[in-house]
């Protein structure tokens, strides 16, 4: 079966509107394709808006209907978690009736001054967000993004988590981290620890590669191998905001998953989450 559950649209920071994406995914001969648009975030333009989250979920749900003889079509949401506040539960959310949820880390905590900041915007921004917040220590910067990640896995409840490492998205070009130091992949082994230990789910995000951000997939190969050591479970995905890369870079992440020992990716079918063999 060929699958995509991180898709973005005309909703959010997609390019494409919702019909577009859906007749797409038919011609590449899809056989599920879920929808995910950014949560709301105050003061963000990448995101739903909050008065516009009805409105995408209804949409996607005619589409559905319409086009349920020749795709399952599902509708999710890409949940930003921001520690202070209210878990995803809350019956905001409940009430949607959404298909299954996401759960990523796009920005880091500024303790001192009760604001969170992204990682994955522009160079300027990570430069400002390290230099000015930080004191121009990364690794304090990079530790408080996987802490934020181990307490998104601790205290919610997802169907997987997003782009894991998507912290290195830059370092190609600012050269700021080095993956292979031991301190790094120490912090990240303790955060695996804690999406085992709570039974969370990853995905392998061929995103930063289709659209040119890195050399890489999300999760990087080294990080892949710890993942599978420790039995969490994988979905493949492309985080597609341009329709044209729905499967992009899909056969890579096959065979990075095999390399690093996994024998099946997971597929949410009918809103059921069962195992599909790899090759």
């Amino acid at each position: 079966m060929k699958t995509n559950y991180h898709t973005h649209c005309s909703h959010c920071d997609g390019i494409a509107d919702p019909e577009t994406v859906v007749k797409t995914a038919i011609e590449k001969n899809f056989d599920i394709l879920g929808f995910s648009s950014h949560s709301p975030l105050e003061g963000e333009d990448w995101t739903l808006s909050p008065e516009g989250v009805e409105d995408y979920v209804s949409e996607i749900n005619v589409l559905k209907e319409k086009y349920q003889d020749q795709i399952q079509i599902l509708v999710g949401m890409e949940m930003d978690f921001i520690p202070t506040e209210a878990v995803w539960t809350h019956n905001r959310w409940k009430n949607l009736d959404l298909d299954y949820m996401i759960g990523s880390v796009h920005m880091v905590p500024i303790v001192d001054e009760y604001k969170h900041l992204s990682i994955d915007g522009s160079i300027e921004e990570l430069k400002e967000l390290i230099d000015l917040y930080f004191k121009g220590d990364v690794r304090k910067m990079v530790e408080a993004y996987y802490d934020t990640i181990a307490l998104m896995a601790s205290r919610e409840t997802m169907d997987f988590i997003g782009h894991l490492d998507v912290i290195k998205k830059r370092n190609r070009v600012m050269g700021f981290l080095n993956e292979q130091d031991s301190w790094y992949m120490h912090k990240v082994c303790e955060v695996l620890n804690v999406i085992a230990e709570n039974n969370q789910r990853i995905e392998i995000n061929t995103g930063g590669i289709s659209r040119g951000a890195t050399d890489a997939l999300y999760p990087s190969q080294s990080i892949l191998k710890e993942c599978c050591k420790r039995n969490i479970p994988i979905v493949i995905n492309s985080d597609s905001h341009n329709p044209k890369y729905l499967d992009g870079e899909f056969s890579l992440a096959r065979e990075a998953a095999l390399e690093a020992g996994y024998r099946e990716q997971w597929i949410l079918d009918r809103r059921e989450w069962r195992p599909l063999p790899l090759k």
